[in-house]
């Protein structure tokens, strides 16, 4: 189920505040504009709220602030950029590198007693709290920012700085003093016609009730999302519907909760707003559960299993902890109580490991963060984070090497076919060099959600460098496999990238390849898909070549 959030990845929920923020993207890129300290600073009460409404929109815009802010030579103004860039790189999963700098950037507006500076960096340091678990600090953090915040902050900082106040308070048990900040957020979204906020508020003061098991007040919440959703003609948002499913369930209405999610599942991958593609996992979740209580066990068990290779493919601990306890609820509704004991024991396992893990990782987080000495390396979460690529949370060349190598024997025993697929984006360095390396880095992000939700579920994902990915396809002949590569080439070119790269399209070009010699080793596997994958680029790229289609020619 999803959670509350403070943010949204890349939504276009209120057209209004896009348009004002796309006029502050023109007003940055205009070279022709002179800006003084005074029109700079108002362009950055925009921008300070851009990472919480979009941080995909946001990275290139901070990138130009920072040179306007050099350019007029004024310390707090190039210090309060420097924050706005380190709110984006905690929402991008950089949580140390930008805890770090937000620490920094306090300890600067407190020698300096800058009250505007210390009540924004210790709102982001609540956020950052907030991300390793700490609900404690996180609440101090928002008690003292929003004590720091000036009288005449603007609308909108003042409502990020209750929202974050709110979750807080949430967070440590105080429901009564969350809802009542909620409300105030509610209340200034609604009379300054913050669409978006609005839904925010509202999705979070639902989930607060959810959890209270407050019934009632749940099924109104819901009741004026999907009102206001109507009134402003505007759709909900993937969380947003998942929060209002798990209601649903809540209140005794599985068939409405599939129901509500439904379409967002039976969108293609590629028809999917990329914000969504995060949520989907726990869509599915939600799904399996709505499916198991309607006692529709077959349809439970399919969508079980596609939340649980989602979750492995992407190395979402969280997910994959969940996955177990609702197998095994699913196991108890099938009569089989043996194994439904088993996956529970298996899940209160697994759950005692990831909270081991997490404490290990909040400390790390913290010791980098508080200059203190390196954590140990030898832990099983570091050994599996040295088998995944940093940037896309995907498995790496590491892993895809000793992953290829299992498979070939596997083939060469049971005498099956093994096909794999050279992934590389087309005039990927154009994206880098005309928008930046911050933008091209979110696309990398997106096109392995894309491709580990499109890849079937034998199959498996890495990125083996820069903007190059490799697919495997087990017991998969070259004909089923030349299928499943033009559905990652479709799923890839169809999505809709213009909230982060504008007019410049996103496609890749593809090569294939079948074992077809037991003999081979998977180097030359990869190897004679990487030949297709030139021809592909060679043929005007956006395209799947394999050794077919270059017979078809030579005849």
């Amino acid at each position: 189920m999803s959670e509350k959030y403070e943010y949204s990845q890349s939504s276009d929920q209120d057209k209004a505040i896009f348009n004002r923020e796309l006029h502050t993207k023109s007003l940055l890129s205009d070279a022709s504009i002179v800006h003084t300290p005074e029109s700079f600073a108002t362009l950055l009460e925009t921008l300070e709220m851009m990472p919480y409404r979009n941080v995909n929109l946001s990275v290139y815009e901070v990138r130009k602030s920072l040179e306007i802010a050099k350019s007029l030579n004024v310390e707090d103004l190039i210090i309060r950029t420097q924050l706005i860039h380190a709110d984006i790189m905690g929402r991008q999963g950089k949580i140390a590198e930008g805890g770090r700098k937000i620490r920094t950037i306090n300890k600067w507006a407190l020698d300096h007693n800058h009250h505007y500076l210390l009540a924004r960096s210790h709102r982001l340091l609540a956020a950052f709290y907030r991300r390793i678990g700490d609900s404690e600090s996180a609440l101090e953090n928002a008690v003292i920012g929003f004590k720091y915040l000036p009288e005449d902050a603007s609308l909108p900082i003042r409502a990020d700085h209750l929202m974050t106040l709110a979750l807080t308070l949430d967070e440590v048990g105080a429901y009564e003093d969350s809802v009542h900040r909620f409300q105030e957020v509610l209340e200034i979204a609604t009379n300054t016609n913050d669409f978006q906020i609005s839904m925010f508020v509202l999705n979070n003061m639902a989930y607060t009730h959810y959890e209270r098991e407050n019934i009632p007040e749940t099924l109104k919440l819901i009741d004026q999302m999907r009102e206001l959703s109507v009134k402003h003609k505007v759709p909900l948002e993937a969380q947003q519907l998942d929060t209002i499913a798990v209601i649903e369930i809540q209140a005794g209405r599985p068939e409405e909760a599939e129901k509500t999610l439904k379409p967002l599942l039976d969108e293609p991958v590629g028809r999917r707003k990329l914000g969504e593609l995060a949520t989907l996992p726990e869509c599915l979740l939600t799904v399996a559960k709505a499916q198991r209580l309607q006692g529709k066990l077959h349809e439970a068990e399919k969508t079980l299993n596609e939340a649980a290779h989602i979750s492995e493919e992407h190395g979402l601990g969280r997910l994959s902890v969940k996955v177990r306890l609702e197998r095994s609820e699913w196991y108890a509704a099938s009569n089989r109580y043996q194994e439904a004991y088993e996956e529970h024991r298996m899940f209160f396992k697994e759950n005692e490991t990831l909270r081991s893990t997490q404490r290990e990782t909040r400390a790390r987080i913290l010791q980098i963060v508080y200059d203190a000495e390196e954590a140990k390396r030898d832990s099983e979460y570091f050994k599996e984070m040295a088998l995944r690529d940093p940037l896309t949370g995907l498995h790496n060349r590491r892993f895809m090497d000793v992953h290829m190598n299992k498979l070939l024997e596997r083939c060469i025993v049971l005498n099956q076919p093994l096909t794999v697929a050279m992934i590389d984006l087309d005039f990927f360095k154009l994206i880098n060099d005309t928008l930046s390396h911050e933008v091209g880095d979110i696309v990398l992000v997106h096109v392995a959600k894309i491709l580990s939700l499109t890849i079937p579920s034998l199959g498996a994902v890495a990125r083996i460098g820069g903007e190059e990915f490799v697919a495997v396809f087990p017991e998969t002949d070259l004909k089923q496999g030349r299928v499943y590569a033009n559905m990652l080439c479709e799923a890839i070119r169809s999505a809709d990238w213009s909230p982060i790269t504008g007019n410049l399209p996103v496609t890749a070009s593809i090569g294939i390849a079948t074992i077809t010699d037991h003999a081979q080793s998977s180097s030359e596997l990869l190897a004679i898909a990487d030949h297709y994958l030139y021809e592909a680029k060679k043929a005007g790229r956006n395209q799947v070549i394999c050794g077919e289609d270059i017979s078809k020619n030579i005849e």
